[in-house]
This record gives C-alpha cells, sequence and structure tokens, in this order.
C-alpha cells in the first residue's frame, strides 16, 4: 500500500510538473531573413512555439499569447497580438500581420516574435526562422505600386500628320508590353488622351512611346520614362506629350506671334551635278527625309526653297536637313544633321546659305524680289 501511495504521489507531481512548466522552445518564424515583400497587402507573419504537456495536445494551448514586434526603417518599434493559426506537429503556430500602410514607402522592416506564458509569467523570444537565422528578421520591402493607379496620358498630334487614331505602348503589361497598344480618345483637334489604371503590385518604372494611324506607326522619339507612385496615391495626370516630340501645339505650348519665312540655300559651284537640287529633312514640309522640296536656281549654281510659318505654330521648332543633287538622289556627305531653331525671336526672313558638303563652294548673292506671302507660298510650299 506504502508503495501504491508513493507511485500516485509521484504521478501527481509529474503532472503538476508539466501544467507549470515554462515554454520550451519558439522559433519557425517565416517568412525568413531577407525575404522581398511588396506593399500590396497586410504581410503575414507566423512563428511557432512548443510547451510540454500544452502545445502537444490538438488544438490551441492553453495560456499561450503571441506578440509579433517591427520597426520600420529604424523607426518605433511596433506591436501587434497575433493569432492561433494551426498546429504543426507538437507545435502551436501563431500569425500576425503588419499593417499595409506601414509598408507603403518602406525600405525594410525587421521583425521578431515574443510568447508569453500566462500561467507564470515567463516569456520567450523566437529562436530564428526557418532557415535558422536569428532575429531581427528582416524583410526588404520591393518598391512596387501598392494600389491601382490611373495613369491620364495627353498627347498633342500637332504638326503631325496622321489618319488614325494614336494609342500609347510601352513596358507595363497595361500598356501591351511593347505589343498592342491602348488607343486613346480624341478630345478636339489635333488633342488625345486615355487613363490607363495600372494594377496594384506594378513595377514603378515604366517606359512608354506613341504610335499613330490605328496603333500603326511608331512616334519618331525616345522611350518616355514614367514613375508610378509607391506612397498610396490612386492617380497621375502627367503633362502632355508631343509626337516625335515635336513643339507643343494644341494651344499648350508657346507658339509665333507672326510669320516666318525660312528659305534654304546650297551652292554647288565646282560640284558636278546632273539635275534637280532638293533640301530635305524632319519636317512634313521637307517630306520627311525622303525626296525633299525641290529648289530653284537663283543664279549660277546657287539653290533656294523656302517654307512660310504662319503665326501660330507651335515653338521652338528644330528643323532637320540636308540637300540632295543629281535629280534629288545623291545625299550630301556630311557627319549629322544640319540644323535650324525656329523660335519667338526670328525675324520675318531667315536665309539659310551652305556651301556642298561645307566645302570650298562659292557663289555670289542674288538678290530677289520681294514677295507677299501668298507668292511666298505658291512658289515654295
Amino acid at each position: 500500500m506504502r508503495t501504491l501511495l508513493m507511485f500516485v504521489a509521484a504521478s501527481s507531481l509529474l503532472l503538476v510538473g508539466a501544467a507549470h512548466a515554462e515554454i520550451g522552445w519558439a522559433g519557425n518564424a517565416f517568412p525568413n531573413h531577407g525575404a522581398q515583400i511588396t506593399p500590396t497587402q497586410d504581410q503575414f507573419v507566423v512563428a511557432q512555439v512548443y510547451k510540454a504537456g500544452v502545445t502537444d495536445q490538438a488544438g490551441q494551448g492553453a495560456d499561450l499569447q503571441a506578440t509579433l514586434l517591427y520597426t520600420v526603417d529604424d523607426g518605433v518599434e511596433m506591436a501587434v497580438v497575433m493569432t492561433y493559426n494551426t498546429d504543426i506537429g507538437n507545435n502551436d503556430e501563431y500569425i500576425g500581420f503588419i499593417p499595409q500602410d506601414h509598408l507603403v514607402g518602406a525600405a525594410f522592416v525587421d521583425v521578431t516574435v515574443v510568447f508569453d506564458d500566462l500561467s507564470d509569467g515567463t516569456t520567450l523570444e523566437i529562436a530564428g526562422d526557418q532557415a535558422g537565422n536569428p532575429p531581427p528578421l528582416r524583410y526588404q520591402v520591393v518598391d512596387v505600386t501598392p494600389v491601382d493607379v490611373a495613369v491620364t496620358f495627353t498627347l498633342c498630334m500637332s504638326g503631325e500628320p496622321f489618319t488614325g487614331a494614336p494609342c500609347v505602348v510601352g513596358s507595363a503589361p497595361e500598356i501591351g508590353e511593347w505589343g498592342e497598344g491602348v488607343l486613346m480618345d480624341q478630345v478636339d483637334g489635333d488633342l488625345w488622351e486615355v487613363t490607363i489604371t495600372f494594377a496594384a503590385g506594378s513595377n514603378p518604372a515604366v517606359e512608354y512611346k506613341y504610335k499613330k494611324n490605328d496603333c500603326t506607326e511608331w512616334e519618331d522619339a525616345g522611350n518616355r520614362p514614367l514613375t508610378l507612385p509607391t506612397d498610396g496615391a490612386t492617380t497621375v495626370i502627367l503633362a502632355p506629350d508631343s509626337y516625335s516630340d515635336l513643339p507643343m501645339g494644341c494651344g499648350l505650348g508657346d507658339n509665333l506671334d507672326h510669320a516666318v519665312e525660312i528659305c534654304f540655300q546650297v551652292c554647288l559651284e565646282g560640284v558636278e551635278n546632273s539635275g534637280a537640287v532638293c533640301v530635305t529633312g524632319n519636317l512634313p514640309q521637307l517630306t520627311e527625309w525622303g525626296r525633299g522640296l525641290e529648289m530653284v536656281e537663283l543664279g549660277p549654281d546657287l539653290y533656294q526653297a523656302c517654307l512660310v510659318f504662319e503665326p501660330g505654330q507651335a515653338i521652338p521648332l528644330e528643323i532637320q536637313y540636308k540637300f540632295r543633287k543629281d535629280g534629288c538622289e545623291t545625299w550630301e556627305g556630311i557627319d549629322g544633321n544640319r540644323i535650324h531653331v525656329l523660335d519667338g525671336d526670328a525675324p520675318d526672313e531667315v536665309t539659310l546659305t551652305h556651301a556642298w558638303e561645307d566645302g570650298d563652294s562659292t557663289c555670289d548673292p542674288v538678290a530677289t524680289a520681294p514677295h507677299s506671302w501668298s507668292s511666298v507660298k505658291d512658289l515654295y510650299r
């Protein structure tokens, strides 16, 4: 009998000891240290705890509490009470969430988890993550859009001939990933506009361009950069673009307040030539690097063609041009294009005189009779 009583007493002591045992272990946090997270939603963190006789039973073990502690960009430590998630073997797993608005605009967040044993007032910090990294666990916040962002594109087609609607096309899926673009809506005359929503989680670094004629012909311009906001802003209204970076028209930029006649002259003295001479360039009036505008011979070996730019022309206007001879077949062999910038300070008449290929050709100046604006247009446009 005495032996039986001693066995019962010892068993009772073991049970009491198990009920009041301290937390034995905590860890297996996830995500692991170094994980890249996005500020597109609340970020979960899980961690496990083991206490003999408590967590090795089915369901949530009694008298255990978990707290998620986190610090954003070395700021103030914040605390979130975690909730029981599930059993993992003999462990209980708890889950907590870092609020999305605390991640927006952040570079990183440092995390740890502390378990409290409410039965005896003891605490235990996690040993580390599932890869064995000790706390604090640092998560890198990837710079993406945390919310949907509606971007308004505005395009002025002034100075560019077109026969169909322009479109926006670029690097993001929403604008075709350089494939099929998004057609724009005509606002008024040469002014077009479209609003496109970029989904939360998008790469904020976007490049785009425009195509005309129902999205079939690319503009002559480099890729345009767009940085989507990562601070939670939901709308972006871009400054208007001009097609092929032409001077901004559509009543949005500066304009000539007077008519300007620009005459292009080339001297072919001493240069072999077998036919018509032309000036070609980047403007539609100069055939956009086509055959060119045929020139008239003012005097021996001196050729000229003139353009008139009316009041209202968008400025500054960069005019790029070269000359062609031999029936407008042979290009002059100079490095780069000739450039003249038309701006608001231009006089009423501008004459640009060059020797063929910037050589030694010299031609005597030839006086030209004055013309009315309408006769100049008839002669040279």
